[in-house]
């Protein structure tokens, strides 16, 4: 018996709007008629390239987290337990 797949998360998408100026565009254009892409599609890995090349590509929050002064580890216990002992 199969057991239940999950459902894929959904990819919530923001708009985002910039001006070009009728130069920028018809470059676009240009580039785009001639590599056969969209410019939705030109401009997605535009920023994507420009923001791996910059240290923001596809890095997940690998941040350590934050331990306070007043935090005990569990080394400090087995410490305690250890000098009682002797």
């Amino acid at each position: 018996m199969a057991g239940k797949r999950k459902r894929k998360k959904s990819i919530k998408y923001k708009p985002v709007a910039f001006k070009l100026t009728q130069q920028q565009k018809k470059r676009v254009d240009a580039f785009c008629r001639k590599n056969g892409t969209t410019p939705v599609n030109m401009y997605k890995k535009a920023i994507m390239a420009y923001l791996l090349s910059n240290g923001y590509g596809n890095q997940k929050n690998s941040h350590e987290p934050v331990i306070g002064p007043n935090q005990m580890s569990i080394f400090d216990i087995v410490e305690d337990i250890g000098s009682m002992k002797l």
